[in-house]
């Protein structure tokens, strides 16, 4: 499969970007071609992957964001870049698209001066994380209950819409066993206590198997999340280990 990877141009690839949305999460949730318009000439960031064809490039996938004040003392200029929404084509997953555009969305942030990217996702949808944790090194010491309400989309529907919202620090440095970033705000040592919070490695499937089991992992998680963070934990990484994902959380120097 060849693909490549550019910024929205014109009102066409925010029609394929909305049509991408109804793909992956089905009625009612899109964010509207106008909506997107609106953070792209006002700051944003709007960056697409395309396939090539004869009919003009055809998106499948994007990812989308906008500057934003933050309280983290690291940021530069006191702003960050918050990456709202994401998406790749159910028939192209897996392929390393979505990686890519968030390293593309990374390079157009670091063009702006800043050096924090934050967004929120799922904690239990294990590919996810391990794309944000276990790849990309982001990191997360912020919990949000029901971040966005009852949502009827076919993928969060039935549950309260709990969220992480992680911090991809782009000066961040691992180096002797301490990951710091460059100002040195924020200073994470291997050789601290460690935690370990486990989540089913497909939470789509189980949801769908038995509501009340997933209900039970979201307030269960939930719980010890929570009380993580109280204690100073920030998570700091995530691998699959066979029915489970297990997140690796450590302490702050």
């Amino acid at each position: 499969m060849s693909y490549f990877i550019r910024h929205f141009r014109d009102i066409a690839d925010h029609a394929q970007c909305e049509a991408i949305q109804a793909a992956v999460w089905g009625a009612p949730f899109v964010v509207p071609v106008n909506m997107t318009i609106t953070l792209q000439r006002h700051g944003g960031v709007a960056i697409g992957a395309f396939e090539p064809s004869p009919e003009g490039d055809r998106m499948i996938g994007f990812v989308i964001g906008f500057l934003s004040p933050t309280h983290h003392p690291g940021a530069n200029r006191g702003l960050s870049h918050h990456s709202h929404i994401a998406a790749v084509l159910p028939d192209r997953q897996g392929r390393g698209i979505g990686e890519a555009l968030k390293r593309a969305q990374a390079e157009a942030v670091r063009a702006q001066g800043l050096n924090l990217i934050t967004w929120t996702y799922d904690p239990l949808e294990a590919k996810n994380a391990r794309l944000n944790i276990g790849k990309l090194g982001c990191i997360c010491r912020t919990y949000i209950r029901n971040a966005y309400g009852d949502m009827r989309d076919a993928l969060n529907a039935g549950l309260p819409s709990d969220r992480f919202e992680v911090e991809w620090w782009l000066d961040r440095a691992c180096v002797a066993g301490e990951c710091r970033m460059a100002n040195g705000h924020l200073a994470i040592r291997s050789d601290q206590p460690t935690m370990q919070i486990a989540i089913p490695s497909n939470f789509q499937a189980l949801k769908r198997a038995d509501s009340q089991a997933a209900l039970r992992w979201r307030l269960e998680t939930r719980a010890r999340f929570e009380e993580a963070f109280a204690q100073g934990y920030v998570v700091a990484d995530f691998a699959l280990e066979g029915a489970y994902g297990i997140y690796t959380l450590r302490s702050l120097c």
